[in-house]
């Protein structure tokens, strides 16, 4: 009795065997996959690409500054009184879009795409799955940083940040002289030295700095609720900024271009260091007889002279980090800093100061056109410090992401 023949599907190597030949394998079917329980269909596998927590963080921060900025221009329109330094005044510098609509229309528009920021976020952090919300969130991602970076600024921004600069450098020198004294024992003559010097100059101008304080002071409580909004849209900006551009890191869209950033990047840092340079020059003539932006105004009030060299060594300060970006110091923190001497430096301590900077000259690149002229653009090239700045600091990410050397190990494997 003949026995029975044994089919494809008992035999054991007849499956690898009607693969090898070429024969079309059957895809696995519904009951196969697992099973969604709302539709009850089966699950197909996702193609959507994972959110990194990088992306995650800067939606949180973006939703955050949206309702701080919807809260603020809230305040803003139910009290005029606060308004009135900010969106309201007569100077229409103070923002871009004061040039086409009024300060009132400007204050609720704010506030409505602040909303729509902040609804749109929030739609992101809960339902990320849903097919229409990362672009919704992407779209919505570029109208924020239009509207904040752009519309809503104005000469303002550029006088609140360097006022508050030009403040900061002293307390700045002081610590890095402590600093310098504590870790550097051949730098203890010359700062005490220099400390000395500083000494004679504030007893001898006690006036000047008396008198200084005593206006600046005032100025500054003025203008506070300028300076808060000033500070809230272009920090939601940049967030936004970062929401964009880690959308576009995570679908490896700008790989090419952060490569040949990156190649470049001494060469486009040392470009972007130029971009203070005229501002801080034209202040130091200052302290001579024949002093610039300034005129006849430097001799008759002393406490100007100081005040605008304040703004040249917050000018000069600007050099000098920017340059960090390729300097060593820019990636490990040197032996006189507190705490950290010897350990990387985080990226992001440089590239979100750095391209919240870039984006703020970009931003107020068309006002400062607009109030200065050419002489203004020249002066002080908005127009080319932060397009150049925000290449900087892409080049410096892009080293300190290893971007040449993961080209560089990929390319045998490409070849191969």
């Amino acid at each position: 009795m003949p026995l029975p023949l044994m089919g494809e599907e008992d035999h054991p190597g007849a499956g690898s065997a009607a693969t090898a030949a070429g024969a079309i394998v059957e895809p696995p079917r519904d009951e196969e996959l697992p099973m969604n329980p709302l539709t009850d269909r089966a699950q197909q596998p996702s193609t959507r690409q994972p959110r990194t927590r990088r992306g995650e963080r800067a939606l949180t921060w973006a939703l955050l500054g949206s309702v701080l900025v919807a809260v603020l221009t809230g305040a803003l329109l139910v009290l005029p009184e606060l308004n009135a330094e900010v969106y309201l005044s007569d100077q229409v510098t103070t923002a871009l879009a004061r040039t086409w609509v009024s300060g009132q229309v400007l204050t609720g528009a704010l506030l409505g795409v602040a909303a729509l920021g902040a609804a749109a976020a929030a739609l992101g952090r809960i339902r990320p799955d849903r097919g229409w919300v990362t672009p919704a969130t992407t779209i919505t991602a570029a109208i924020q940083v239009v509207t904040f970076a752009v519309l809503a600024q104005g000469m303002g921004t550029l006088s609140a940040f360097g006022y508050l600069t030009a403040l900061a450098v002293p307390v700045i020198l002081v610590v890095l002289g402590v600093q310098l004294v504590r870790t550097r024992p051949r730098a203890r003559i010359p700062v005490a030295l220099a400390a000395i010097g500083a000494g004679v100059l504030l007893i001898t101008g006690r006036d000047v700095v008396a008198s200084y304080v005593t206006n600046m002071a005032p100025a500054l409580l003025r203008e506070a609720s300028h300076l808060l909004a000033v500070v809230l849209t272009m920090a939601t900006a940049v967030a936004w900024a970062a929401v964009l551009l880690t959308r576009a890191a995570e679908a490896g869209s700008l790989m090419r271009a952060t490569r040949w950033v990156t190649r470049h990047r001494v060469l486009l840092t040392v470009l972007a260091a130029l971009g203070p340079l005229p501002y801080g020059l034209a202040r130091l003539t200052w302290l001579t007889p024949w002093p610039q932006l300034g005129g006849d105004a430097v001799a008759d009030d002393p406490a100007m002279a100081l005040q605008g060299l304040l703004l040249g060594a917050a000018a000069w300060l600007g050099v000098v980090l920017t340059l960090g970006l390729v300097a060593r110091w820019g990636e490990v923190f040197p032996r006189w800093f507190p705490g950290r001497a010897g350990r990387p430096v985080p990226p992001l301590l440089a590239i979100i100061p750095g391209g919240g900077v870039a984006l703020m000259l970009c931003g107020s690149a068309i006002p400062l056109l607009q109030t200065l002229g050419l002489e203004g653009a020249l002066v002080f090239p908005a127009w080319f410090w932060g397009p150049a700045l925000a290449l900087a600091v892409w080049g410096y990410a892009g080293h300190r992401a290893g971007v040449l050397k993961q080209g560089a190990a990929a390319r045998p494997d490409a070849s191969g």
